[in-house]
């Protein structure tokens, strides 16, 4: 064998171990490294979902509250154009009344909710004087089936409502 012959068997037989280790598979640590790397990725999605399922609840919540509010405010405004002396309506707090939300399906309560109103005179703006007119300050808030506030952080809110309602000049 020559000289050039020696060196160049070392290297092929190097080159072909490399080879052969490379196509048995990963290794333990490969492995590892690509476990942790979806341990995390599917951690990160769990919260994701979390995050998805609250909101959607406080979305609910909010909107039955202020459709109940709407509703509230819609019902004294009609009230106010019929009787302005009507007991609903006079200065102070009233209520509360409690409102269910149901399912049109199933007829299940999704949402409960305490509805009370303030009514206050309109200040005018003159001295001395107030204003043939009244404000309306609806407030709605989540209670549970006991009749307790039910009021959790990112789940549900307090809704509120103002309107002023007034005799219309003709």
């Amino acid at each position: 064998m020559s000289k050039a012959e020696n060196n160049s068997l070392p290297t092929k037989c190097t080159a072909e171990k490399r080879r052969q280790r490379s196509d048995d598979g990963f290794t333990l640590v490969e492995m590892l490294i690509a476990i942790i790397i979806l341990t995390f990725g599917l951690l990160a999605a769990g919260q994701l979902l979390l995050v998805a399922m609250g909101s959607s609840s406080l979305s609910r919540s909010k909107g039955g509250a202020a459709s109940a509010a709407a509703n509230k405010v819609e019902f004294l405004a009609d009230l106010y154009r019929q009787n302005p002396n009507a007991s609903d309506l006079t200065t102070g707090s009233h209520g509360p009344e409690v409102v269910q939300v149901l399912n049109p399906i199933n007829n299940r309560v999704l949402n409960r909710f305490n509805v009370a109103w303030t009514v206050a005179t309109v200040p005018d703006p003159r001295a001395g004087k107030n204003l043939n007119a009244r404000m309306v300050t609806v407030t709605v808030t989540p209670v549970a089936g006991s009749g307790a506030t039910h009021n959790v952080a990112g789940l549900n809110k307090v809704v509120s409502v103002s309107s002023i309602f007034s005799v219309r000049a003709n």
